[in-house]
């Protein structure tokens, strides 16, 4: 050990496309960890998948960059951030949103190297970002949701693309949204109102998954809560809610709209705030999570409706994020919840 405080190796960047976010995540939650505590040393993964130095990754921490630069070969050095965290490292926080970080890849490479770390496992990962499969669990749990079907591309470049199109529109009606399956941060949705709406949607979703999501439109407000904890001592937040300016919650409104308002606790009854933290419980479970994740809803009140849209194991972490949020409204400060979450991840046994 380097002395004795604890040694956290802070991952972040990755080959997501939610790349940048996962720079901001890492950036709050730096500031945030008691330096008395713990020692932080960030370790910066390029979007081509390459490890950065740990004095080269500090440095674009620190920095103003927006994502974490490509390096050249000869300066990639694996070996020594792989001889860090064997030799050095007591537990990993890995800020990695999307695919190759919130899909059980980068769970899988630590479990391997038998090194702790902070969030779900390599299946509840890999379940909690593959959507299809999720709601396939839902599904199986009964957990309310919308009505959906799974489109692959080796369906989808068998079949013609007017005819799916009248398919989805009979079987969910119009408008429905279509999403990748393995994406998060709303990275690759649109919605579809006609056949040229459909054709651009799947271009655009194909763009990040072969597989996708083809969802019904859902009348009702986006409702949020955070998930703590793990087996039978988990802590369910308060809900929020999102009022965008947008027709839905997508990357910009969430990421780059400052129009967009978080509303913690959201206006809605206690009964559909008791509902809530009953079926986020009961979600949070069927996937097999632990520690930390986020759960989103569609409520409409008037239709005494509430439906589960999806489970993020790894949500947005900024100080301007919803999960620290709800957090601290249920008075868990952003530090605090660091703490509780590397408790968490300590006590996992192997």
């Amino acid at each position: 050990m380097l002395n004795s405080k604890m040694n956290i190796a802070l991952f972040f960047g990755g080959r997501s496309a939610e790349h940048e976010v996962s720079l901001l995540s890492a950036r709050s939650i730096y500031q945030a960890f008691n330096q008395e505590k713990y020692n932080i040393f960030p370790v910066a993964i390029s979007k081509k998948g390459f490890f950065n130095s740990l004095e080269k990754s500090k440095e674009i921490l620190l920095g103003d960059k927006k994502k974490v630069p490509e390096l050249k070969r000869d300066n990639i050095l694996p070996q020594e951030v792989l001889q860090f965290l064997e030799k050095e490292v007591d537990l990993v926080f890995p800020v990695l949103h999307g695919p190759y970080g919130e899909d059980g890849k980068i769970q899988g490479f630590l479990d391997t190297l038998n090194i702790k770390y902070i969030g779900c496992d390599l299946t509840s990962s890999a379940v909690g970002m593959d959507k299809a499969v999720m709601k396939q669990i839902f599904s199986f749990y009964n957990i309310p949701q919308s009505d959906f079907e799974i489109l692959k591309k080796d369906e989808y470049n068998s079949q013609k693309t007017a005819d799916l199109f009248a398919n989805f529109a009979e079987n969910l009606g119009l408008p429905f949204f279509i999403k990748p399956a393995n994406m998060g941060s709303s990275i690759g949705i649109s919605q579809v109102e006609n056949l040229a709406s459909f054709k651009n949607a799947l271009q655009e979703a194909f763009r990040y998954d072969k597989k996708l999501i083809i969802e019904s439109s859902i009348q009702g407000r986006e409702v949020e809560s955070a998930v703590l904890g793990t087996a039978n001592d988990i802590k369910v937040s308060t809900a929020g809610e999102i009022i965008s300016t947008h027709d839905f919650y997508d990357y910009q409104a969430k990421y780059e709209d400052q129009s967009t308002e978080l509303i913690i606790p959201a206006d809605i009854s206690p009964a559909s705030q008791q509902k809530i933290k009953e079926l986020s419980l009961k979600a949070f479970k069927a996937v097999g999570a632990e520690g930390i994740s986020r759960l989103d809803f569609f409520v409409n009140e008037e239709q005494d409706q509430i439906l589960v849209n999806e489970i993020n194991t790894m949500p947005g972490f900024t100080k301007f994020s919803m999960y620290p949020l709800l957090f601290k409204e249920s008075g868990i400060t952003y530090t605090e919840l660091l703490d509780k979450l590397v408790e968490l991840a300590l006590k996992r046994k192997s």
